[in-house]
This record gives C-alpha cells, sequence and structure tokens, in this order.
C-alpha cells in the first residue's frame, strides 16, 4: 500500500503550530492537525528518537504554550505501522484491517482503561487519528474496537 497524498489547506493558526514546532524540537515536520482538545504533530519515519535526544522536554514545552493536550506520532509508509505509532500513547492491543468491496476499514483495540481517551470528547479524538491517516492512506474507516 502506498502512501497517498492529499492536497490540505493550512491556516495561519496551523502554521504557527508547524513554526513552534519545528523551532522546538529542531526537526522538520510533515503533518500538524489539531482538534478542541489535541494538535497532532506527525515527524518523519524515524525521526522520533532525534526528537527526543536534542529536547527531552518537548512535549512539555509544546503543551505550554499550546495550551492543549500534544501528541506527536512517527509517520510510516506502513500503514499498520502509522496506526500503530498513533496510538501508541493509548496501549495498543490489536488492529484489524478489513478489505471489503475496495474500502480499507481499521479498527484498533486498546487498552480498556484509555478507550475514552482514545475517542476523546463527543468522538474528537478518534476523528482527529481518521483525519491524519486519511491524509495518507486511502481508508474508508477508523474506528476503536471496544
Amino acid at each position: 500500500m502506498s502512501l497517498a497524498t492529499k492536497e490540505v489547506t493550512i491556516d495561519n493558526k496551523i502554521m504557527g503550530y508547524i513554526a513552534l514546532f519545528e523551532k522546538t524540537a529542531k526537526i522538520p515536520l510533515k503533518e500538524c492537525l489539531e482538534n478542541e482538545d489535541m494538535v497532532l504533530f506527525i515527524v518523519g519515519e524515524k525521526k522520533m528518537a532525534e526528537m527526543f535526544a536534542k529536547n527531552q522536554n518537548i512535549i512539555a514545552q509544546l503543551r505550554e504554550h499550546i495550551n492543549k493536550h500534544i501528541l506527536v506520532a512517527e509517520l510510516s509508509r506502513d500503514l499498520l505501522t502509522f496506526v500503530l505509532n498513533l496510538f501508541f500513547r493509548f496501549g495498543p492491543r490489536e488492529i484489524d484491517v478489513t478489505w471489503k468491496q475496495g474500502r480499507i476499514d481499521v479498527q484498533v483495540a486498546v487498552d480498556p482503561m484509555k478507550t475514552g481517551s482514545a475517542i476523546g470528547k463527543e468522538g474528537r479524538n478518534i476523528k482527529l487519528f481518521k483525519d491524519a491517516v486519511s491524509r495518507l492512506f486511502e481508508i474508508g474507516n477508523l474506528s476503536i474496537k471496544q
């Protein structure tokens, strides 16, 4: 499965987040998405360790400036690996991928104690994760397996 390329419009707020991230982390950013509660930063493959080596307090510093939950995930050309990276904070237990009539659906089972956080208030987090995956891969749906 190859990476999809979708055209995305970036507003000034997201541009500000990108500039802040790159200045603080000292590495280039691949994607940035947000919802009311969280900002999701996606770094390049094998860049997470480099980011923390350059600045161990990156998450706290970003949270202080942005005043939202911060999630940093590493990009992958492999759908399963990327989904695993996105849900790492929520203790992923299992990822099911189904192909039906040309549509790919992904279901993620996470630590039962973290299911609510993964879904987010009014489903905001799971929607953000679906948007992130959809920018890179042709998927129909992304959901939490309960």
